[in-house]
């Protein structure tokens, strides 16, 4: 009877933790915060939250934010989406990511001069036909990922 009641015990845990992964693992965005005007490194991390594999991520990059180079990843293909005045403003990148699997995409870029947001717009296909918006607010089921740009603290610095 003891091992029958810890059994179910540990199972339930076992599903409580995936749930609560599984919340957790949207698309994201890092850093989470940089400097205005900086050139940064920004990393995508692309987990898939489905039982089917990730076929494919549009991607809107956020107003202000000048992207100019990529990281390629083998079996992916990225497309550029560019204003009228040919500014990269988003890219498609197709391949497989698997159930259980991620991927990292890497995106140099210069931040805008003022303190802001930067909101990133996401959406992911799945080889089933769905899809899921990463479009909402923070909070939301599907937030869109957010960098925050402010300027560095000036005593934080200095005490170093």
């Amino acid at each position: 009877m003891y091992a029958l009641q810890l059994r179910s015990v540990l199972v339930g845990a076992a599903i409580a933790l995936t749930c609560a992964s599984l919340t957790l693992a949207h698309i994201r965005i890092a850093p989470t915060e940089s400097a205005p005007g900086a050139r940064e490194k920004y990393t995508m991390r692309v987990p898939n939250e489905k039982q089917v594999s990730t076929i494919r991520v549009e991607g809107e990059f956020p107003a202000g934010l000048q992207i100019y180079d990529f990281e390629f990843k083998p079996g992916w293909k990225i497309d550029f989406k560019k204003d009228d005045k040919g500014k990269i403003v988003g890219a498609t990148w197709t391949g497989k990511i698997v159930p259980y699997e991620f991927v990292e995409f890497g995106m140099l870029g210069i931040n805008p001069k003022e303190e802001t947001s930067l909101v990133w717009k996401f959406i992911q296909y799945y080889e089933d036909g769905s899809k899921e918006e990463f479009t909402g607010p923070v909070g939301s089921r599907l937030p869109s990922p957010v960098t925050t740009l402010k300027k560095p603290d000036p005593t934080v610095s200095a005490s170093k």
